[in-house]
């Protein structure tokens, strides 16, 4: 009785709570806040609650605990251990699932700000690397591009064009050996003297632009330093816009008005140089740019409609302005004729007729306009009128002829004289390069791809043409300029007049 009775009691007695779980379903685990409660309880009590525990967990092996009180912890022996208190090492009885608790350590979590601006800068560095290398690629690809390796070039007039002289030749040739003796329908042999085998010029649609040599003028020299108007300033009651054409000696930009947006003008910067040619004008103290004083000389009355007017000009002390005539819309005759489309015999006569009516006037005030090209030539979209522009390589007209180290106009017009002679005058140029202009309007590709070809080649002319074009492109392309066609019989030509 007694042993059930103590049984009953130590049932009742607060247990303390283990870490491991009993099999047996007649124990319930005790809440901690009870096990506080009666911290106060008689520790007899509980070695034999303990002791009846044990008894039913393992009968064949009784373990007797005694009561141990804290006075051992003040024997000198004894130290304390630094830092936190350790957990206490579990043991494992026999019959019980024990496991070891893991102490897992609170895991840090970055910042996701923090993450995302290393993912940035990351990334900021990856494309970096992705650019730096594909310079490095470009300037290994084009020198050009690398500033450390390409050089200016520098001013030789002497050097510039040699090569590309050669021997006089006598172009006094009798009719008999300028006929040749058999002529297809599409093919337009030049007449002249011609000495090797004839070169068939591959055909390709090359504009203007595309020089067959340097394009640079012998005698001149690179603008330095390079003068820019800065958009959105004022230059005499015309606000700077943007840039409209851009080359090696000036640039183009559109103006407008400030008290009128409907008035539009060309603002043409032109930086000095020391090749600048300068001419005495009436009604100014001192020689004013050449290019300015025969525009001036030009926009006199009667003006032509085809030439590009001057309204103004202002000098400082780095640089010219020249404020000139802009019909807009409009764009280059090199440009209509590549993105229009083909261009008929009709339109090409109303084109030719006003390129004619300019140069006719530019002869008449004696000045040589020096550089005919699609490109120079202004085309007014709504009402097809052109207009020629860029007087710089322009010349006052001398009977005696000019230089042929001095032609500054474009290699693919070149007339061949330039190439053979040392003298060519301007009247047969100019006739030479209007023809040439006439073939790049029909065909839109240039009738000559290099100087071989100028001198001993031959043309090749679409045989839908009438015979009338095919006749006036033949005569004008003759490579004895004393045989070409004048100014005046050009525009008295039958395909003119058709």
């Amino acid at each position: 009785m007694s042993t059930t009775a103590e049984r009953r009691e130590s049932e009742r007695a607060p247990v303390a709570r283990a870490a491991w779980a009993s099999r047996e379903s007649s124990f319930e685990r005790i809440d901690l806040n009870e096990e506080m409660k009666h911290r106060s309880a008689d520790k007899g009590k509980k070695v034999k609650a303990v002791r009846v525990f044990l008894q039913k967990l393992c009968p064949d092996r009784v373990l007797r605990l005694s009561a141990q009180t804290d006075a051992h912890l003040d024997h000198p022996e004894v130290t304390a251990v630094p830092g936190p208190s350790a957990a206490p090492e579990l043991l494992c009885l026999p019959g019980q699932v024990c496991e070891d608790p893991e102490i897992r350590e609170p895991t840090l979590r970055p910042d996701p700000s923090a993450l995302s601006l290393a993912h940035n800068v990351r990334k900021r560095r990856a494309v970096c690397v992705f650019f730096r290398r594909a310079c490095e690629c470009v300037k290994q690809l084009f020198p050009c591009c690398d500033p450390d390796r390409v050089q200016p070039p520098k001013a030789e007039p002497d050097l510039d064009r040699p090569q590309l002289v050669l021997p006089e030749q006598d172009l006094q040739s009798s009719p008999e050996e300028e006929a040749p003796s058999e002529i297809q329908p599409h093919d337009a042999v030049l007449s002249g003297p011609v000495s090797g085998p004839v070169v068939s010029p591959v055909v390709s649609p090359v504009s203007s632009s595309v020089s067959i040599g340097s394009e640079t003028a012998p005698d001149t020299v690179l603008p330095d330093p390079e003068i820019q108007l800065p958009q959105g300033s004022i230059v005499s009651l015309f606000e700077v816009g943007h840039l409209i054409a851009s080359g090696n000696f000036s640039k183009v930009y559109e103006g407008t008005h400030i008290f009128s947006d409907n008035v539009k003008v060309a603002l043409k910067c032109v930086p000095k140089r020391r090749a600048d040619r300068y001419l005495d004008i009436p009604g100014h103290s001192r020689p004013v740019l050449a290019e300015v004083a025969l525009m001036l000389r030009l926009g006199e009355a009667p003006s032509c409609p085809n030439i590009t007017e001057l309204h103004q000009w202002l000098e400082d002390e780095s640089s010219f302005t020249l404020i000139m005539e802009y019909p807009e819309p409009c764009r280059t005759l090199e440009d209509y004729v590549l993105f229009s489309g083909p261009v008929s015999e009709a339109q090409a006569r109303l084109f030719m007729l006003q390129v004619l009516q300019a140069v006719k006037h530019c002869h008449e005030r004696g000045v040589y306009h020096g550089d005919i090209r699609s490109r120079n030539i202004l085309v007014t979209l709504h009402s097809l009128e052109l207009k020629l522009i860029d007087f710089r390589c322009a010349r006052l007209i001398s009977s005696e002829g000019f230089d042929s180290s001095q032609y500054q106009g474009s290699d693919a017009y070149t007339p061949p004289e330039v190439l053979g002679q040392s003298i060519f005058h301007a009247a047969a140029a100019d006739v030479w390069a209007l023809a040439v202009l006439l073939f790049e309007i029909i065909h839109r590709y240039l009738p000559f791809e290099s100087f071989d070809a100028i001198q001993h080649g031959y043309v090749r002319m679409d045989p839908t043409l009438s015979t009338a074009c095919h006749d006036l492109i033949f005569h004008c392309l003759s490579r004895n300029p004393a045989h070409r066609l004048t100014l005046q019989q050009l525009e008295e030509h039958r395909w003119m007049k058709a």
